[in-house]
């Protein structure tokens, strides 16, 4: 015999408090103490509680379906986060539909429409680097909507982001303390919100340092782009002493062509990189990154996302989390003959 299904109850048991407080961490109804919701979470865990009637509590008969649009998974961020995502989905007796925009705004409306047409409870949503038109769709159809990691205006949309300026500026002022007077940060797209936050942190650090410091933005499509770029770069008389890159494919080209260029990191040039790929710690030198909150991200996504789909919030939610700016060996101080 199969043992009994664990219940609200036995979750309530376990994590030492009322059933009242057990659902209202599940549907989000109700802020909960920080405390209690991870001991009411561990408990679930624990027990391999699975709320599969949550749709009894929702309002207007809504699908347990929840559709999910991100850019891309090629990166290490996009696909922790949709990993995430699918385990929550999982453990909350919801069904996910993943869909790619492929970063083309076109693709994105198309398969957000695809989406709508299954009838979802909810969606999450990446968005590409134009999404009105997708946004005004997915407020016609009325459809509860979470965005996430890219923050969109107008801010009448349930938001989770983390704070790029913020971290951006505290990883270059640390590479400032280390005597670097020549960054350079290359990413894909200027245009984008989040790339322009950075871009934003960067500058500041760069004007309120005690020495002069020289900055510069590069947009690179592609790897033979970025590998021609360096190898103009760093002929130069002053060469950047740290490169920032945008995301974990950046990272792992900018590798490559410094082994191709035959140039010595962190020696020649100091590396750090938004994402943090499961390989950052295991190259040599290991790779500095910038510690995206994923997990929290996703997790207060949905929480933002069944609170929206319950009705049970009015005005636009949002939450700026912080990244973690994480310095290993790809990063040395600069020598005063290097300066």
């Amino acid at each position: 015999m199969h043992p009994p299904r664990p219940t609200i109850l036995d979750v309530a048991q376990r994590a030492r408090v009322s059933v009242g407080t057990v659902s209202n961490v599940l549907n989000g109804t109700i802020r909960v103490g920080e405390q209690r919701r991870l001991r009411v979470l561990k408990a679930i865990e624990d027990l391999g509680y699975s709320q599969n009637l949550l749709a009894q509590g929702l309002r207007k008969r809504r699908s347990t379906m929840v559709g999910l649009c991100v850019p891309h998974t090629s990166n290490a961020y996009f696909a922790a986060l949709v990993n995430i995502f699918e385990e929550i989905a999982s453990d909350r007796g919801f069904e996910l539909l993943q869909v790619l925009s492929r970063q083309d705004p076109k693709k994105e409306f198309e398969r957000v429409q695809a989406l709508l047409r299954y009838n979802v409870g909810g969606l999450i949503l990446v968005p590409s680097l134009a999404p009105d038109n997708t946004l005004k769709l997915i407020a016609q159809s009325g459809t509860p909507l979470v965005v996430v990691d890219r923050p969109v205006r107008p801010e009448r949309y349930d938001q989770v982001t983390f704070d790029n300026r913020s971290a951006m500026l505290e990883a270059t002022r640390r590479l400032i303390a280390l005597g670097h007077r020549h960054i350079h940060f290359i990413v894909r797209q200027k245009a984008l919100l989040v790339t322009r936050h950075r871009i934003e942190g960067l500058v500041e650090a760069a004007r309120k340092a005690p020495a002069k410091v020289t900055t510069a933005v590069f947009e690179c499509a592609d790897e033979v782009s970025l590998t021609a770029h360096l190898s103009t770069e760093l002929r130069k008389a002053y060469p950047p002493s740290a490169i920032i890159v945008s995301n974990s494919i950046f990272a792992a080209w900018t590798l490559r062509a410094l082994h191709t260029l035959k140039v010595n990191y962190p020696g020649d040039v100091s590396l750090l990189a938004f994402d943090e790929p499961e390989w950052a710690d295991l190259v040599t030198p290991r790779l500095s990154v910038v510690r995206q909150p994923t997990d929290a991200i996703a997790r207060r996504a949905w929480e933002f996302l069944i609170r929206r789909m319950t009705h049970e919030f009015d005005g636009a939610q949002r939450e700026q989390l912080k990244a973690e700016v994480i310095f290993r060996e790809s990063i040395e101080p600069v020598t005063r003959r290097a300066r």
